[in-house]
């Protein structure tokens, strides 16, 4: 009824949806052949337990979820919707035009993860979501639920990667719920291919003294727009959130993150960083929100943004409303290029022009990695990043 968001809405502003809304897309997935050797090659922790969903479709053959400890569920959506109903929709306004509300009427799968009070789960989850390419202009709509017990710790990682250069349609939703003292270390990476349109949005809700660190990855795709919420419902509760997003040609990616700090005495950190290429076009727009009785709030926000060329643009907004009076927040934004002096003191030390800026660029988003926790997840990014850097050019 409401259908797509158009550009005169204020978030929607400086992304336009023309392009998607022309494209027909199928719902009918046509068979794969993906063999396991293909999955272990696309995994980022080859010892994580998996849900692995090929064209939209859940493939048990291909997932790895044996030996779970006591009090952890992973299973699809298709097969915990008892686990998920408790939880599912309850952070979603559908009254807006957007995804949320198609999302709603056609998701057909996604994960479903239970963690019970007082368990820690040291294995990593992932959440492999392939297109194989086997069906063009396929349209795939994910529902995840993940829901963590009081003094619980897990690690979540949402994995979406195309095999082929086939259009596509990523559309998924992630509601995340934390109660007291549990901990989730909850890491995306998107990297379809550049014909994918990729819609998601992550919405978490956090009681007291949890902390939810969130780590977006996004190396583009044809349109991505990633929406990113939290709302701070108990004291001394705390999000980390971070994200990178590397693009060229004429990709367009655009990120809308909100924190809500609702109670008195929570935190909130947000470090973002872009490296923009050819004439690609990033957006990204950081709310940070200290209600009235949310004295006592730390909140800081940053977007940094690397311009590898004249013709790239990024449109950057953070933004804070502050209704309380004893808060210490500070947000920043900063638009820029490689430093000159810096590719000249390389180049004098027998690096080429190529590889200078590179290890400029690299150095640049590196600081996001560093904040990630697992190391041997953060060395998987690393080598993504690593292999996705562009050159650069005056």
């Amino acid at each position: 009824r409401n259908g797509l968001p158009a550009k005169k809405e204020e978030d929607w502003k400086y992304t336009s949806l023309w392009v998607l809304s022309q494209q027909e897309f199928t719902h009918q997935a046509q068979p794969n052949k993906l063999s396991e050797a293909q999955i272990q090659q696309l995994a980022l922790n080859k010892n994580a337990f998996r849900i692995v969903l090929v064209d939209g479709l859940y493939s048990s053959q291909l997932s790895q979820v044996d030996d779970l400890p006591d009090g952890v569920n992973i299973v699809p959506l298709s097969q915990g919707l008892e686990l998920a109903q408790p939880h599912l929709g309850k952070q979603l306004d559908l009254s807006t035009a957007g995804f949320n509300a198609l999302n709603t009427l056609l998701m057909n799968e996604g994960i479903v993860v239970t963690v019970a009070s007082d368990v820690e789960i040291t294995t990593p989850i992932e959440l492999l979501v392939i297109n194989s390419g086997q069906t063009n202009n396929l349209a795939t709509h994910l529902r995840n639920i993940v829901v963590l017990g009081s003094n619980s710790h897990a690690t979540l990682v949402e994995h979406y990667v195309s095999v082929t250069d086939a259009s596509s349609l990523t559309d998924v939703v992630t509601e995340v719920v934390l109660a007291p003292d549990a901990k989730l270390n909850h890491y995306k990476l998107q990297q379809e291919s550049d014909n994918t349109f990729h819609i998601a949005t992550i919405s978490a809700k956090q009681a007291a003294k949890s902390q939810w660190n969130n780590h977006s990855i996004s190396l583009g795709g044809k349109l991505a727009r990633n929406n990113i919420h939290t709302q701070l419902l108990g004291e001394h509760s705390h999000v980390k959130m971070d994200g990178v997003y590397i693009i060229n040609g004429e990709q367009h990616v655009d990120h809308h993150t909100r924190i809500d700090h609702s109670v008195a005495n929570t935190s909130s950190d947000e470090l973002y960083k872009g490296v923009l290429d050819d004439t690609s076009h990033a957006v990204f727009n950081g709310k940070v929100i200290v209600h009235k009785d949310a004295q006592k709030t730390d909140a800081n926000q940053q977007n940094n943004n690397l311009l590898l060329s004249r013709g790239c643009e990024i449109d950057t907004k953070p933004e804070m409303e502050i209704y309380a009076d004893d808060v210490k927040c500070g947000h920043g934004s900063t638009v820029g290029q490689l430093n000159e002096d810096n590719l000249f003191f390389l180049r004098a030390r027998g690096l080429d022009e190529d590889s200078a800026r590179n290890l400029l660029t690299y150095a640049f988003a590196a600081e996001v990695l560093e904040r990630i926790e697992n190391s041997e997840l953060r060395q998987a990014f690393a080598t993504v990043i690593e292999q996705r850097l562009p050159k650069g050019h005056a």
